[in-house]
């Protein structure tokens, strides 16, 4: 009977978010987490954290640098906090602090990089002399290195009444103070807009103005404009007057406000720059201007002098524009002889080089530069003559013939190059050299002058013959130039050089690099007159740092700090031109006064890339947008779906995050409970204008009608709205912000006028669906449709708009939406009209106030709306109203039908409680069953997908695998989204298996109901509604599994870490129940065995092999405390102990097969290691085993009286494989022939073992045909004429097999010397008695001279080596004694085993000298060759199917011939681990240098791991493979996870635990840097 758990209460209070940005291995930040915004939510803290994998590049020593204020200080840019990672885990470091102040953030990390030769990954050591890398890097000097500089930005956090102002809920109005009048009067038009609904205004400038009257040509940025005010006032008190306006203006009207800050120019006519012409770009400070300068007058004189010279003033055409060009370049360019700012003066430099010549003392020519003189010729000779005489010196136009050469060093490449040795001869020489050189100078020059022409000629025609331009109609003279002049000459109250009073105007560069300065020396902007000019305003020249002009900087800091403190936010003006040093300067200045300053600008950088920058430096909030860019109404949709939002039905962000905690080390460490949720990488956020102050009005651009969808579509925006005023009153177009002088209307209803009622009712919805943020927008014919859903709630708000672009049709077609699942009421429709018979400019404009177009706004009748069944379900349809035309808007709110409000909080409830009585056997079934383990069972298979395919498991961790996929990216157009949008097959599937599984797991049947709860609520969802819910409640499912899991295995390890937790799980994917392939022949239901990989070994036979169960287990089932599993396992094979040997293949103790001489040994070592690590101790030894072969030798049934009619305890069956083999194994395998193995020679078939006491102690066996080792493929091609040839027979003694041996007979005396162990030792063939101790030593004498290669074949002597057949040194051999000589020379991974479990065999000297070999030529990405590169046999790409005739890969013979296994790495770390750690403790040393040894070691091992890190991060089948091909590329034969692949690093953990202990302790008493 199942249990139903009750619902929880929601909490009111948002968890504490940690916000974890993954960093790359070099601890740079990954590209699409390029731009971070950190968003402000509502009574919500928040901390950033930073995560790095131990092991990455960047590990060692890894510190955040940051000029967030950690320390509560105050914010300054420059000043950066140092915060060291912490080790948050075994495999993990992270550094994390609280975010509490808003504003734009840098950070990068500093970490200690170990110095790499490039022969450290060689194979460097050749003989005993040469050094080992190994070893030596890990003494060597750590070098400090630093990431680039990346970036956060923190949103601010806006009030308004009290109440948080999300930015998605701003809505914005700019308007232009000289038109709304005196101050005083300011409330009944700020009243207006409040009604609006508008909540922020934005003012343009208000200062005074400059010559021209613009609001952005400030004549003084101190002052505010004398016209708001109508009395004479002092400065401070005009500043008071306006922040007791714009309080009134917060508190009454309920609105916030912003205004434009101008920083990169100034009116031409500020009186401060007669003062201090040094602000500007003047000849003195930037003579590189002075060509550009001499141009501009020469153009202002031929604008007064145009008559003189017989051109017309008045330009009517093409050809008269063609005329008047003629005379520019004949009246100016030609007299201006510019030219000569271009070349070399060949007269001068002849004779200032003749005066070199004959000094006395002449420079040389130095030996290098005549041998490079001699070699060179032609263009390359010419090019380093040019350099050499030149310099390499960047030339500046500012002098005539300012292009010179050194006479020096000129005289003396002449004195080498010279024929004859006479000056004349030198000087011809140079003469004709200097005309080459200023021929290029010459064409640059008319390259320059042909641009210049051109861009005149261009800015002519628009000018002349554009009927928008000023200059449209007007005579060229000298109120109308010919061109506007780029500078301006200020009246200096000094007598000072003319120089410093011409400056140059500020302008822009039509698809310039905003990032370089068009005024600097390094372009040629002015004088090519790319420089679309504002003639009254003047450049300003900051330089980049306050000392470069500190009267500058501090007069626009006091100016920045007046508006900083009256108004909530700033636009800053012209953005992308001003200097970005200075606008990161003023706006740190600004919030050290506002810290929650709100800053939007718009940029024209045509470059996303680039306007980052510009959003992370500056902290920009909000990037204008602008809707009047749209030329058609699928652009208005493109623009409204790109500026903000999630698709509807996006899956839950609530997937993205775990339960964590955040470390407050602010104060004193204390653990907070909360979400930790990774940071997503996002586009700077938006405020999308329906028109801006600088746009057309739709009367001019589109139609007046419009006005109404544009605004409405913008209004439905997720981001951030914006409006200008005038717009709801339909001004007729854009108003000149110079020449216009009316003013705003005082309107007693704004309601009544233009688009007032519909306005009020759009903006107010857009402030309260702020939180709407998933969104739908649709595109048909002149309509768009924008749906905006709360992703909890699911209410929604549906707007309809029937755009009015020209053309647009009353019959447009448009499909009426369907709303699935979805009830629908209207709000409101509206329709704009135009007055019949009004045309655009018919407005009134002689009384002196601003006027909109008359129009009608006509209310619809609300639109059809009626609900229907169809084959999807239910739906609502909508009709649009009667009359619903061009300029016509609708909205309805919408509603899911039968939804329950709190469904997500519902599914993520509850989970914990289900799955708390589940047993690892119940886990394994919930999450993992790959397709032949199911059928095994219930009969049924994996899920297939279509368009997808067969999922991997048939548990939870099949759907996980691509739901990690598509949560975080969002992909809904997954084909999995797809399938569960088209039905409920998937969500059946997985509740009907977990009844199924109840049979054999009845705590299955809780979890089973518990979906079917959920699923029965999610089924009445719309069904784009599905993917969503069905995500959140497997993430949820599956989260809570996974704790479950954890909970279960107390290992030392795991719960460590990410990585620890993922080799964890690989336990319980491997330990499940099969009918097929127990451990004993008749096995309980629910009973677990060990599978060896999947989904290859999974069922019957295949599924239990000795080798691979003992070699996983320590990992797999020690590691992880799963102590009940291993003993069971450890038994189920020791009862089968048949002629001394563990089987192979258990085949559940029925049919068992003894082909594997290795098998024993792994087991032997399995149980020493449950000894030491389990709770039951040696206990086991005395555990009686009943015996599947009663007298160990002849074979009986399974089922027989016979089977299991002894038993012998497991101490017992220890001495019985030791006498056994002492003694001698010679048998013939049982039903030995093709029944068994269809591959094998009957050759194959016998099996001997032996010992050689007389000389080595090794055990020894195998033949030519036959494998006894993992290393088992046997050939299987007639073709290739392999059948029946083992690849790899390895016969002799196999170093991980004397390794084991050691290990076993080391520990066995151990135990005897306690008396622990109740035999001595064992009987040999001779019958002599020898004791384990004697037999321990005998190897431990013999193996060096037997396995060690020496460096040095001089020393061959020394050990048993046959020189002939050496294809490397410094290796330890593989095997001993082989029947192929050369094969015992063979270089593969197995040495590391033996090091591992035997590590006294090794001399340590040589062992650390071979595991350098070993990292060099072995080590693959995940795993280790498994065999030398360099041998002749090498084949590292597998391929099971290849049908060659090639005997060395035909049928993959190859398997173990250099493709790359997995398990093997993990010996190799413990070894290098052992072996390391050892010479560093043996080394005398200070205490801080073995601390930075044994964090290499540290380091490194980790090092090892990083790309296995990623790969189970990245697997399907959540694990490790089996095998890689070539370089770790895919094998497709392999097994996708393999149990001794996870099990063998979970063992390495654990010991590499102790040493982390040990770098942990000495780190923490080490003084910060």
């Amino acid at each position: 009977m199942s249990t139903r758990y009750s619902t929880p209460d929601q909490p009111d209070i948002p968890p504490f978010m940690v916000w974890n940005l993954d960093l790359n291995e070099d601890g740079t930040t990954p590209h699409d987490k390029s731009f971070i915004r950190i968003p402000s939510a509502p009574n919500q803290s928040c901390a950033i954290r930073f995560r790095i994998l131990i092991g990455s590049t960047a590990s060692i020593d890894a510190t955040l640098h940051t000029n967030y204020p950690l320390d509560g200080s105050d914010y300054q840019r420059t000043k950066f906090h140092a915060k060291r990672f912490n080790f948050n885990n075994q495999t993990e470091q992270i550094c994390e602090f609280r975010i509490e102040q808003p504003g734009p953030y840098q950070y990068y990390l500093s970490y200690k990089s170990i110095d790499d030769d490039d022969d450290d990954k060689c194979d460097a050591i050749a003989s005993a002399n040469d050094r080992n890398p190994t070893v030596e890097r890990i003494y060597r000097a750590f070098k400090s290195k630093r990431t680039p500089t990346a970036y956060f930005l923190v949103d601010p956090h806006l009030e308004l009444g009290g109440q948080p102002l999300p930015l998605d809920g701003i809505a914005l109005q700019s308007v232009s103070p000289k038109w709304l009048g005196l101050l005083k009067d300011w409330s009944p038009q700020l009243a207006a807009s409040s009604k609006l609904g508008y909540n922020m205004v934005h003012f343009i400038p208000m200062q005074q103005r400059g010559g021209s009257d613009s609001p952005y040509s400030l004549y003084n940025q101190l002052e505010l404009s004398d016209d708001l005010f109508d009395t004479p006032l002092k400065r401070s008190e005009k500043e008071v007057r306006l922040r007791e306006t714009l309080l009134e203006m917060n508190h009454r009207h309920k609105m916030l406000g912003v205004t434009d800050m101008v920083w990169n120019h100034t009116a031409y006519n500020s009186d401060w720059l007669r003062d201090h012409p040094e602000a500007g770009f003047n000849l003195e400070n930037s003579p590189h201007l002075r060509s550009a300068y001499e141009l501009d007058a020469a153009l202002t004189q031929f604008s007064r002098y145009l008559s003189d010279l017989g051109l017309d003033r008045m330009v009517h055409s093409v050809a008269d524009v063609d005329r008047l060009m003629d005379g520019v370049a004949t009246h100016v360019f030609k007299p201006l002889r510019l030219w000569q700012f271009y070349v070399i003066d060949v007269e001068a430099a002849l004779a200032s080089v003749g005066d070199a010549w004959d000094a006395t003392a002449t420079e040389q020519l130095d030996v290098e530069d005549c041998d490079t003189l001699v070699q060179l010729s032609g263009d390359a000779r010419t090019e380093w003559q040019r350099t050499y005489m030149l310099g390499d010196r960047a030339h500046a136009m500012g002098t005539r013939f300012g292009r010179t050469i050194d006479a020096g060093r000129t005289a003396a490449m002449l004195r080498a190059l010279s024929s004859d040795g006479t000056k004349d001869g030198a000087l011809a020489q140079l003469r004709a050299l200097l005309d080459l050189l200023n021929l290029a100078y010459y064409r640059e020059y008319d390259a320059d002058v042909a641009t210049a022409q051109k861009n005149i000629g261009e800015r002519v025609k628009y000018e002349r013959l554009d009927s928008g331009s000023w200059k449209f109609g007007k005579p060229i003279d000298d109120d109308y130039k010919i061109v506007d002049p780029l500078f301006t000459t200020v009246d200096t109250r000094e007598d000072v050089n003319d120089d410093r009073r011409h400056l140059a105007n500020n302008g822009w560069i039509w698809g310039g690099n905003p990032l370089d300065n068009f005024a600097g020396a390094q372009s040629k902007a002015y004088l090519l007159r790319e420089v679309i000019v504002w003639g009254d305003c003047v450049k300003l020249n900051y330089g980049t740092q306050p000392a470069d002009n500190p009267w500058l900087w501090e007069h626009m800091r006091q100016y920045t700090l007046g508006m900083a403190r009256a108004f909530h936010g700033f636009r800053i003006d012209n953005c992308h031109s001003t200097p970005i040093e200075l606008a990161e300067y003023l706006l740190d200045e600004a919030r050290r006064t506002n810290p929650n300053l709100y800053v939007i600008a718009e940029l024209f950088t045509g470059s996303e890339s680039t306007d980052r920058v510009f959003v992370q430096r500056l902290g920009i909030n909000s990037l204008i947008r602008e809707a009047m860019q749209a030329w058609d109404a699928h652009e208005m949709s493109r623009l409204a779906h790109r500026h903000g939002g999630r698709p509807i039905g996006s899956l839950a962000l609530d997937c993205l995050g775990e339960p964590g905690f955040f470390t407050d080390d602010a104060h004193g460490g204390t653990r907070i409970n909360g979400i930790v949720a990774p940071l997503s990488g996002s586009l700077p956020h938006a405020m999308f204008f329906d028109c801006t102050h600088d746009n057309e009005a739709p009367a001019q651009k589109r139609t007046m009608e419009d006005a109404l969808p544009n605004t409405a579509i913008v209004a439905m925006t997720a981001c951030a709205s914006g409006s200008t005023r005038g717009y709801d009153e339909l001004y007729p177009r854009l108003l000149n912000v110079v020449h216009e002088h009316r003013r705003y209307a005082a309107l007693d209803d704004p309601l009544k006028v233009g688009l007032g009622a519909a306005k009020a009712k759009i903006n107010r919805l857009h402030r309260e669906i702020a939180a709407f943020q998933e969104v739908h927008v649709h595109h048909e014919s002149d309509y768009v449709t924008v749906h905006r859903v709360h992703p909890v709630t699911r209410e929604g708000v549906l707007m309809v708009a029937h755009c009015a672009f020209h053309g647009a049709s009353e019959t447009a077609s448009f499909e009426s939406p369907r709303l699935y699942g979805t009830s629908a009421t209207a709000e409101f429709a509206y329709r704009l009209r135009s007055a019949e018979g009004v045309k655009p400019d018919s407005s009134n404009e002689d009384d002196g106030i601003l006027h909109g177009l008359p129009s009608t706004l006509e209310e619809l009748d609300a639109p059809g709306i009626s609900k229907h069944t169809d084959s999807r379900g239910m739906y609502t349809e909508l009709q649009l109203p009667p009359n619903f035309g061009p300029g016509s808007v609708l909205v309805v709110r919408t509603r899911l039908v039968d939804f329950k409000p709190n469904l997500d909080w519902k599914i993520r409830t509850c989970a914990d409680e289900v799955v708390a009585k589940l047993s690892l056997g119940a886990l394994n079934a919930a999450l993992f069953r790959c397709d032949a383990e199911e059928r095994d069972v219930i009969g049924d298979g994996v899920y297939n997908v279509p368009g997808l395919g067969a999922l991997s498991y048939c548990g939870i961790q099949g759907w996980i695998t691509h739901l990690e996929h598509i949560i975080p990216n969002n992909d809904l157009g997954h084909p999995l989204c797809g399938h569960l949008r088209q039905g409920n097959w998937a969500l059946d599937f997985v509740s009907k298996r977990l009844h199924k599984y109840a049979r054999v797991y009845p705590q299955l049947d809780d979890l089973a109901e518990w979906f079917d709860e959920r699923w029965a609520l999610v089924k009445r969802v719309p069904n784009f509604m599905v993917p969503r819910y069905f995500a959140l409640t497997m993430h949820t499912a599956y989260r809570a599994l996974v704790r479950r899991a954890l909970s279960l295995m107390p290992g030392d390890i795991v719960g460590r870490s990410r990585f620890t937790n993922q080799l964890a799980l690989t336990s319980v994917q491997m330990m499940g129940y099969v009918n097929s392939a127990g451990l004993r022949p008749t096995s309980s239901a629910g009973d677990c065995s060990m599978s060896a990989g999947l989904p290859h070994f999974s069922t019957h036979h295949m599924r239990c092999w000795g080798r691979d169960v003992f070699i996983a287990l320590e990992g797999l089932l020690l590691v992880t405390g799963r102590f009940d599993e291993a003993r069971d396992h450890i038994l189920a094979f020791g009862s089968t102990l048949k002629h001394g040997l563990i089987p192979n293949l258990l085949d559940s103790g029925r049919f068992p097969r003894y082909n594997a001489r290795d098998a024993t040994w792994f087991w032997l070592q399995a149980v020493q290691t449950y000894c030491m690590l389990s709770p039951e101790g040696l206990k086991l030894l005395d555990t009686p085993v009943e015996r599947r072969f009663p007298d160990g030798e002849a074979f009986v049934h399974w089922d027989s009286d016979a089977a299991y009619s002894k038993s012998s305890t497991v101490a017992e069956l220890i001495h019985e494989i030791m006498q056994r083999h002492a003694q001698g194994i010679s048998f013939r395998e049982w039903n030995a022939g093709s029944a068994l193995d269809s591959q094998m020679r009957d050759e194959g078939f016998n099996v001997d073992i032996s010992v050689d006491f007389a000389s080595t102690g090794f055990v020894s066996g195998g033949s030519q045909w036959n494998c006894g080792t993992w290393m088992d493929k046997m050939g299987s091609s007639d073709k290739a004429g392999i059948r029946g040839v083992p690849a790899t027979p390895r016969d002799g003694a196999d170093i991980e097999i004397v390794g084991l041996q050691k290990s076993t007979l080391r520990w066995l005396a151990e135990l005897c010397h306690q008396s622990i162990f109740p035999h001595e030792g064992v009987t040999t063939t001779s019958g002599s008695q020898i004791t384990y101790s004697q037999w321990d030593q005998l190897v431990q004498d013999s193996f060096e001279k037997h396995f060690w290669v020496p460096l040095d074949p001089s020393d061959d002597v020394e050990y048993h080596v046959d020189s002939t057949v050496v294809n490397r040194r410094g290796i330890y051999r593989d095997t001993y004694g082989s029947s192929t000589a050369w094969a015992d020379y063979q270089f593969r991974p197995n040495i590391s085993i033996a090091m591992t479990v035997a590590p006294e065999l090794f001399d340590p000297e040589h062992a650390v000298i071979c595991l350098h070999k070993i990292s060099s030529v072995l080590a693959g990405p995940l795993g280790m060759r498994t065999l030398d590169p360099r041998d002749m046999r090498y084949r590292p790409d597998y391929d099971n199917s290849n049908d060659s005739s090639d005997p060395l890969v035909a049928q993959g013979i190859n398997y173990h011939q250099g493709p790359e296994w997995l398990w093997p790495t993990a010996y190799y770390l413990r070894a290098r681990l052992l072996f390391l750690h050892k010479a560093v403790s043996q080394r005398q040393m200070a205490s801080a240098e073995l601390t930075h040894a044994l964090r290499t070691v540290y380091h490194e091992l980790h090092a090892n791991m990083v790309s296995l890190k990623h790969h189970i991060s990245s697997s399907s089948f959540a694990g490790l493979p089996e095998l890689t091909n070539r370089d770790g590329s895919y094998c497709r034969d392999s097994c996708e996870t393999q149990a001794w692949s996870s099990g063998c690093l979970l063992m390495a953990l654990h010991e590499m635990a102790k040493l982390e202990l040990i770098v942990h302790e000495a780190l923490a008493l080490q003084p910060a840097d």
